[in-house]
């Protein structure tokens, strides 16, 4: 198994003629391997778009496994010596149709197949969801991950590869949102510690006559449907190593060291915590949540107690302190403060109010930093609120997206988080999408320092269908809105909106929650897995 290989990300655009998608993918393939590639990864629905006149049209324009189409790319592949992956859609048993992903190695055979997990919006109409958990793939530079573009946008199965030893995982995309390369990619690498290498299309994701109606449907302008562009290779600490236009088709390429992979990402997982994720699972928040809360974070808290005074007096109802941090003497009726503690071989997050303790939830994960916390806990429980049920993380929980994803599965609305993050990711990519994956609201408050780890986060609030939203489509599909602390700041208070959280749907029929691949998410709650990534 060697630990160098030169990878390249293609983007070009597709259309409705087979053959002429075929040639360009040859085309691209063809320019890939002149700069030296041994792996080439391509974008998602390579074979046409992904919009259908009915069942029998969708079926029509798959191509087989063992097809001329998908035969044409094998025989090319084997000619350059290099592995090809691409997305295709594939016809199966009775009227089923998958969206696979598929990975040709240099003798040009099928070395690995990947059915698409987590469908989005219109694909739902024809197209049919994986049902089982996705292969590593083996490859001669070692276990390597498949998944397409919505499988990316929440956690699970890029997370299935990486507890199962995969150093290098594949994403073949087709998607007009920005947030695609600002975050759902990047954070995929750095959260689990591999590499990625990512295609997305260019050019127009619809046929021409049908962009009016998908742009009223969605509310968008219609240049907003076009390929967001931006493929990218992106090493193990999060640095994009290379990244192409946000338009025109584009051939990046980038020499890979799997030697530098950080397995440790994952060293201190908890699978026999996490069996919620593996169920079949619909949230029913509450519908009669307060619209708004106004939240204070006070990284100055330890040294200038005053300052939750000062948040309270600015009408801050929720108060969220660095951890350790004691609470006020005294809190007035209304107001909710939020710390941590260490106590009997425990560290606790605890939720204060004018009565005292009224929630306390333990650290789920070692940390460092905490060496002398044994007893860990096993659940994330929830204290209801007049605005949401509010989860707390401490500790490094924050680091495993797992946590967030068991507290928004037993229907979380706000999450406080007391942290002292290490590295800037944490920060600008894994809290962020922590927000944007789970669609919560987060209030952080770490301490003072050049990282700003305190900050506010808010679900958009647009889901992507909706014609009439309240605000014009800035080019993402759920980045949350940000305030963020200056360093030297003590004090950050402003207004979220938990009950935004009610609505988990990223597009139409497309819950991030009861959605979610919960099939793929066996692999993360199985023992063996973890020890395969220690190993």
């Amino acid at each position: 198994m060697t630990d160098q290989v030169r990878a390249a990300a293609v983007q070009f655009a597709t259309g409705t003629d087979l053959d002429e998608n075929l040639a360009t993918c040859l085309r691209m393939l063809d320019a890939a391997a002149a700069e030296g590639a041994e792996l080439v990864v391509m974008p998602e629905f390579c074979n046409h778009l992904s919009v259908y006149d009915d069942q029998d049209h969708c079926r029509s324009v798959a191509v087989s496994l063992d097809g001329p189409w998908l035969g044409a790319l094998t025989r090319r592949s084997a000619e350059h010596g290099v592995y090809t992956s691409l997305t295709v859609t594939v016809p199966r048993g009775g009227d089923r149709v998958t969206a696979t992903n598929v990975l040709i190695d240099p003798r040009g055979e099928l070395a690995a197949t990947a059915d698409k997990q987590m469908l989005m919006g219109n694909e739902r109409a024809h197209l049919n969801a994986g049902a089982e958990v996705s292969p590593v793939a083996d490859t001669a530079f070692g276990p390597v991950g498949l998944y397409s573009c919505m499988d990316g946008v929440t956690f699970e199965v890029p997370r299935t590869f990486a507890v199962r030893g995969a150093r290098l995982l594949l994403n073949s995309l087709n998607s007009f949102a920005l947030d695609e390369a600002r975050l759902h990619i990047p954070v995929r690498a750095v959260e689990n510690g591999v590499y990625v290498v990512a295609a997305n299309k260019v050019g127009p994701l619809l046929p021409a006559e049908q962009v009016p109606a998908f742009s009223q449907a969605l509310g968008v302008p219609p240049e907003a449907l076009n390929g967001a562009g931006e493929s990218q290779i992106v090493a193990p600490d999060g640095t994009v190593l290379a990244m192409a236009p946000r338009t025109g088709e584009a051939v990046v390429v980038a020499d890979l060291d799997l030697s530098r992979v950080e397995p440790d990402r994952l060293r201190d997982r908890r699978p026999e915590v996490y069996g919620p994720l593996a169920q079949s699972h619909t949230a029913h928040p509450a519908s009669d949540l307060e619209s708004e809360v106004v939240a204070g974070c006070i990284p100055g808290a330890q040294s200038s107690p005053e300052l939750v005074a000062e948040a309270i007096g600015a009408g801050a109802s929720l108060v969220v302190l660095p951890e350790l941090t004691p609470p006020p003497p005294s809190i007035p009726p209304g107001v909710l403060v939020v710390t941590t503690v260490l106590r009997d071989s425990q560290h606790l997050g605890q939720v204060w109010s004018a009565d005292g303790v009224v929630h306390e939830q333990a650290q789920i994960h070692h940390c460092d930093r905490h060496g002398g916390v044994t007893r860990l806990g096993s659940e994330m429980s929830l204290y209801p609120t007049p605005f949401g049920d509010l989860a707390v993380i401490v500790g490094e929980d924050h680091r495993y997206p797992e946590t967030f994803r068991l507290a928004a599965i037993a229907g979380a609305h706000l999450v406080a988080v007391c942290w002292q993050p290490e590295h800037r990711w944490e920060c600008d990519l894994a809290l962020v999408e922590r927000a944007a994956e789970n669609r919560v609201s987060v209030a952080a408050c770490g301490p003072l320092g050049p990282l700003a780890a305190t900050m506010l986060l808010d679900p958009p609030a647009d889901s992507l269908w909706n014609p009439n939203r309240s605000s014009p489509y800035n080019g993402t599909i759920n980045t949350p809105t940000s305030q963020r602390a200056e360093p030297d700041d003590d004090l950050l208070i402003g207004s979220l909106h938990p009950g935004r959280a009610v609505n988990r749907e990223v597009s139409k029929d497309t819950d991030l929650v009861g959605g979610r691949p919960w099939r793929a998410s066996a692999a993360l709650v199985e023992p063996v897995a973890q020890a395969m990534a220690e190993g």
